[in-house]
């Protein structure tokens, strides 16, 4: 079962509060979960509060709103707030200290614009240590709106969806020019746009604008009067790039580059081409297939050709190196604004 929990508070700050409080023990796991992993990367001590504090003053300029849910959240689980700046800024802070970590994650869309319901669903692998440190985290807001996001204990979003027909998934990228500083987090910037946008237009303009400084693939999945239409956006310091679905509607990323321009500086695929066969493996399992259902995309994402680089991935028992791991399969219903999160891989859920 996944957990879920709904907040009750809609002032950013208190239900940061509210959050901390709730979660204290598992906020601060994660916080000493990623100083060993920015320790191990670095192989040596990392200043974390450092990090931490250019974090988040890249969150109050970007999200002040988000900035005062950290510090609540800080406050209510009685930690410094820039540890929590630090774990939102993984992605930035593995980046910035040159971390060479294989991609995670496969995304699967097909959408059909003269329907309203795109279908979607993604894979989401990290670190076998994480694997009891997520939830559902449901957000609902004073003026009615609610985000709905799939996280890690102490970061404000990742995949996610909201009630006005937008919804997100998430993959990690890797570019050449990554990594320089500590700009917008990616995490933070997915959490944002489910809070403030309900256009896919102002979604796109929005994401176009930010200055970040790691790459992610944020693939917004959008319904709006009966019609649909998904895309995904490379976001990299020197991005963003667009990639739109094929003529059969099939839309599929998983973590290299799918833009030309920006695949001339991908770093992913030369060291870990497990990327590469699994996003040829979902697109030949499911392309030119019509109508498709989230039941099918799971089924064809069940797939452990590759072994630990699979689809559906699983720590090798006899190592006890960091190994990744599916962790949730998600599946977003835009037009509901709801999502679900499976534990585990689809192979947990393939014949259900």
């Amino acid at each position: 079962m996944s957990t879920v929990f709904r907040s009750t508070v809609t002032d950013p700050r208190g239900r940061g509060r509210e959050f901390g409080e709730c979660h204290a023990a598992q906020i601060k796991a994660s916080v000493e979960a990623y100083r060993g992993l920015f320790e191990r990367t670095a192989k040596g001590p990392v200043d974390l509060l450092q990090l931490g504090c250019e974090a988040l003053l890249q969150i109050e300029q970007f999200a002040p709103p988000l900035h005062a849910e950290i510090l609540g959240m800080a406050e209510g689980a009685g930690l410094d707030a820039r540890e929590i700046g630090a774990i939102n800024a993984r992605t930035e802070i593995l980046a910035y200290l040159g971390a060479q970590l294989r991609g995670e994650c496969s995304t699967v869309v097909q959408v059909d614009p003269a329907r309203p319901m795109p279908i979607t669903v993604q894979t989401w692998d990290w670190y076998s240590q994480f694997a009891g440190q997520w939830l559902v985290w449901e957000i609902p807001h004073d003026d009615g709106r609610l985000t709905t996001t799939v996280t890690e204990y102490g970061i404000v979003g990742k995949i996610g969806v909201n009630k006005h027909g937008l919804g997100v998934h998430f993959n990690i990228l890797h570019h050449r020019s990554d990594g320089q500083r500590i700009g917008v987090p990616v995490h933070v910037a997915s959490r944002w746009l489910l809070d403030s946008q309900g256009d896919i237009n102002d979604a796109l303009q929005l994401l176009a604008a930010t200055d970040f400084s790691a790459s992610s693939v944020l693939t917004v999945v959008a319904s709006k009067a009966g019609e649909s239409t998904a895309v995904s956006v490379e976001l990299y310091p020197e991005g963003p790039a667009f990639v739109f679905p094929g003529a059969d509607g099939l839309l599929v990323h998983t973590n290299h580059f799918l833009d030309p321009r920006a695949a001339a500086g991908d770093t992913e695929w030369a060291v870990y081409p497990d990327t590469l066969l699994r996003h040829d493996t979902l697109t030949r399992r499911l392309a030119n297939r019509r109508d498709l259902s989230a039941s099918q995309i799971i089924a064809a994402m069940n797939s452990h050709l590759g072994g630990t680089g699979a689809v559906c991935c699983h720590p090798d028992p006899d190592s006890n190196a960091d190994q990744y791991q599916t962790l949730v399969t998600v599946a977003i219903d835009v037009v509901a604004g709801t999502l679900k999160a499976l534990p585990g891989g689809p192979c947990a859920h393939a014949h259900r």
